[in-house]
C-alpha cells in the first residue's frame, strides 16, 4: 500500500511538471517579433571638434628640458683606468707569455731592452713603453729582468700590479 502511494505521488508529480513545461513560449515569442518589428532610431552622428590653435614655445636657451632629470649622474673616474685614448704600441698586440726578453743595449744614461717576438724578430723597447695586452707599462729596465706596471680589471674595478720578466737563458 505504500508503494502504491508513492507511485501515484511520483506520477503526479511528473504530470505537473511537464504541464509546467509545455507551451509556455507564446507571449514570449510575441514579444520577440514586436520588438523585431519596431521602427529603430538613426545613430546621432558623431560631433565635430575645431582642432585649436597650436602653442608655441618662445626660444629661450636658460630654459630647461622638461624631459630630461635635472642633473646629470656623475659617473666615478677610476684613477687606475688606463688611457683608452692612447695609441696602441706595437707590442700590445702579443700576450707577455710570447715575448722573450733577451738583451739590453746601453748608451750613456739611455737603456733599451731587446725583446724577440714570436716570429723570431728582435725588437727594441724603453721605459714607459707599453707591451703586453694588460696595459704594461715599463717601469724599470735592468740588466737581468724588466719590470712592467700591468692594468687589469677585476670585479669591474682597475687594479694595477707590477709584473715582471727576466732574462730569457735559452732553457
Amino acid at each position: 500500500m505504500m508503494n502504491q502511494k508513492r507511485r501515484i505521488g511520483c506520477i503526479c508529480s511528473l504530470t505537473f511538471l511537464l504541464i509546467a513545461c509545455s507551451d509556455g513560449n507564446e507571449d514570449l515569442v510575441r514579444y520577440i517579433k514586436e520588438v523585431k518589428h519596431r521602427k529603430t532610431r538613426d545613430i546621432e552622428p558623431i560631433p565635430s571638434f575645431t582642432p585649436l590653435p597650436s602653442f608655441m614655445f618662445p626660444d629661450n636657451g636658460n630654459r630647461r628640458n622638461p624631459f630630461k632629470p635635472t642633473t646629470q649622474p656623475k659617473q666615478e673616474v677610476d684613477l687606475n683606468a688606463p688611457d683608452q685614448n692612447r695609441p696602441k704600441e706595437p707590442l700590445e698586440s702579443y700576450p707577455l707569455d710570447a715575448l722573450k726578453f733577451v738583451g739590453t743595449l746601453n748608451q750613456g744614461n739611455d737603456i733599451w731592452a731587446l725583446i724577440k717576438l714570436p716570429n723570431s724578430d728582435i725588437t727594441h723597447i724603453r721605459i714607459g713603453n707599453y707591451m703586453g695586452q694588460n696595459y704594461g707599462r715599463i717601469v724599470s729596465i735592468k740588466n737581468n729582468a724588466i719590470q712592467l706596471l700591468e692594468t687589469t680589471k677585476t670585479s669591474g674595478k682597475w687594479e694595477k700590479h707590477l709584473t715582471t720578466i727576466e732574462l730569457y737563458t735559452g732553457k
